[in-house]
């Protein structure tokens, strides 16, 4: 119900508008590009330029985000020439809004004092040791980001006066509970629709194709005729795994790994006991007495874990009859160990033992004696083991065989593997999208469809696809992206102008009922038509099964009036059309909401809308110019 909301206090403002400066943002290698011999700009805005030094910080602090956000996902994002020209335009379009609410935060006059610039840097946990800022290590993070310290307050000073410019108009939203009592009212109404379809295939028989419709649709939709480019590639692959597979290993020298590893396949005895402690760290006569006298009382009969619920001052263990986890050697205190593992058989106990906590009786419960798996159950194991680490040896000389080799003969990977005895894998012609492992490596498809690696038609450099598996690849043949001729795509086509026309014809019928149902009413006309008026009763603002465009056509328009209910038209996107109309609205009774953190939600998703409607001004009124080669230009 509150998922609008929900995104709103995830959007711009919830998220960056009004924190401070981050200061990894600042210190993330700025100071690399304030040296750039030639200043490029990729915008101008007012007269203010955005320099290519501005776009690239911006650019790789966003890249950094999205590979911590997406992990091993990102390199297939980045592979997207289409993704990457998207991302870099949302960049461009964030540094002009910055720069508009500078402009707009000095023009309303808008200060930031020395003494809040200090106070800000001073307060950055990234120049604090121990919680207090250090001036040495302030200057040494600044000189490592190429920054003075007067550069470094300026950028603050900017960012701080835009962050006061933002929290003075978003800051001061607020939501009332009647405000989200109306929303929640809306976003739970519903309404009973009565529709009237006109479908497009219906119309499909009437559509007269020309040539000159044709040739239209051809001219204006070429780049839905353009075909992809298309390689066909040699490559050599070479993968611990499959190397392993083809390792032998003999009984005899399972059998002395082994031997020689048994401690990897044995678990040591381990002894499970309770006890009863009497704290003293020190010897202490009157303690030990106490100690000798508790141990007289269970070798006369007395129940060892009453005992030591009354008695042991280990209270954890005392609530468990005295009783501890199981013990390995090593996990005790040394004297307690060696009394314990010292009892034979369960039941067993032992005299009075000083430890460095105190005196204690110890009962032995459970034994497990050392386990020691056999050979026949882990010789398949460590036979796969010997192949992986011999195979892991193998891969690295091999690797470092197959990049020299393929480097000395660059025009042919058959000497490479000749020296390697692996073999050439040769491929038929394949687009991007149609790459299949190991070429849908983004590292991979980057290199084969790079138009210099493929006009010099040289082996590649050896290619890591991760830890353990590398290739070295050729293009052998490439098919350029071409646009087909309307002649090849003419079916196509045909069909696309059929459902086009047939579309418009749906239409233009929706139309001329329309006119007349306005007067007689959706009903009559359908009766006339010989045609069917759907209804949805109690149609939910969202979900349902109603066709989605029909059912928010609805929702947009006025509540039915009590002598005649409105009616609209509404194209699909299926190509068909349909009137729509409201016969009735059934609002919900909900009680006003007081909870803050609704309030709070919403008032976030308002101070949103505030925020993009105060940038789409400032973009409207500005003069704005993008230099979109340079910013095209930035590192990948």
């Amino acid at each position: 119900m509150l998922e609008k909301i929900r995104e709103g206090s995830q959007g711009v403002i919830a998220k960056s508008i009004l924190g401070l400066v981050i200061l990894t943002f600042a210190l993330a290698g700025v100071g690399s590009y304030l040296s750039t011999p030639a200043e490029l700009n990729v915008a101008e805005v007012n007269g203010e330029t955005i320099s290519r030094a501005d776009f690239d910080q911006a650019f790789q602090n966003e890249r950094a985000r999205l590979q911590q956000q997406f992990g091993e996902m990102y390199a297939t994002l980045s592979a997207d020439t289409a993704y990457m020209t998207n991302f870099r335009n949302e960049v461009l379009e964030r540094l002009i809004s910055e720069k508009l609410e500078q402009q707009l935060a000095k023009k309303l006059g808008l200060r930031v004092s020395d003494d809040q610039v200090r106070d800000a840097i001073r307060g950055m946990t990234e120049f604090q040791i121990d919680g207090n800022f250090n001036n040495d290590r302030y200057l040494a993070l600044l000189r490592q980001a190429g920054f003075q310290p007067d550069q470094f307050r300026e950028l603050i000073r900017t960012q701080m006066t835009r962050n006061q410019l933002l929290r003075g108009v978003v800051g001061s939203e607020f939501a009332t509970a009647a405000e989200m009592q109306m929303l929640m009212k809306l976003q739970q109404q519903q309404r009973d629709i009565a529709y009237l379809r006109f479908k497009a295939a219906d119309f499909a028989d009437k559509v007269e194709l020309t040539e000159s419709l044709l040739q239209d649709y051809y001219t204006t939709h070429l780049a839905e005729f353009e075909t992809e480019q298309k390689v066909a590639v040699e490559y050599i692959e070479i993968s611990s795994a499959l190397l392993a597979s083809d390792v032998p290993v003999t009984a005899e020298e399972v059998d002395a790994y082994y031997q020689a590893n048994k401690a990897r396949y044995s678990r040591e005895e381990r002894r499970q006991v309770a006890h009863i402690m009497l704290e003293s760290e020190q010897d202490d006569a009157e303690v030990k007495a106490q100690a000798e006298a508790l141990l007289a009382q269970i070798n006369a009969g007395a129940d060892f874990a009453q005992l030591a619920k009354e008695q042991s001052a280990d209270t954890f263990s005392a609530e468990n009859g005295g009783v501890l986890d199981w013990l390995a050697v090593g996990d005790m205190d040394p004297a307690f160990e060696q009394a314990a593992f010292a009892l034979a058989q369960q039941g067993d106990l032992s005299g009075v033992v000083k430890s460095a906590y105190g005196y204690h009786i110890i009962k032995l419960v459970a034994l497990e004696p050392e386990q020691v798996k056999p050979l026949t159950e882990v010789a398949e194991e460590i036979a796969q083991r010997i192949k992986e680490e011999r195979a892991s040896t193998a891969f690295y000389d091999l690797q470092q065989r197959l990049a020299e080799v393929s480097f000395e003969v660059p025009d042919t990977l058959e000497e490479a593997a000749e020296v390697t005895k692996l073999k050439v894998v040769t491929t038929p012609l394949f687009s991007r999208t149609e790459a299949t492992a190991p070429l849908a490596a983004p590292a991979v498809l980057n290199k084969i469809f790079d138009a210099s690696f493929i006009a010099e038609g040289l082996n590649s450099e050896l290619i890591e696809l991760d830890k353990e598996n590398a290739i070295v690849v050729r293009v052998k043949e490439q098919l350029p992206a071409r646009t087909q001729s309307l002649d090849e795509v003419k079916v196509q086509v045909e069909a696309a102008v059929t459902a086009q026309q047939s579309a418009l014809l749906a239409k233009a019928q929706a139309e001329q009922v329309l006119t007349t149902a306005m007067q007689t009413g959706l009903a009559a006309q359908a009766e006339q038509l010989g045609l069917t008026l759907e209804n949805s009763a109690a149609t939910p603002r969202f979900g349902g099964s109603l066709d989605g465009q029909i059912r928010a056509k609805a929702f947009a328009m006025a509540r039915p009036q009590a002598e005649q209910s409105s009616i609209e038209l509404v194209e699909l996107s299926n190509g068909d059309a349909a009137l729509v109309t409201v016969t009735a609205v059934q609002d919900a009774e909900l009680a006003p909401v007081t909870d803050t953190t609704r309030l709070e939600s919403l008032a976030d998703q308002q101070a949103e809308k505030v925020y993009r409607a105060m940038i789409a001004a400032l973009k409207a009124e500005a003069d704005i110019s993008r230099n979109l080669r340079v910013m095209q230009t930035a590192e990948q």
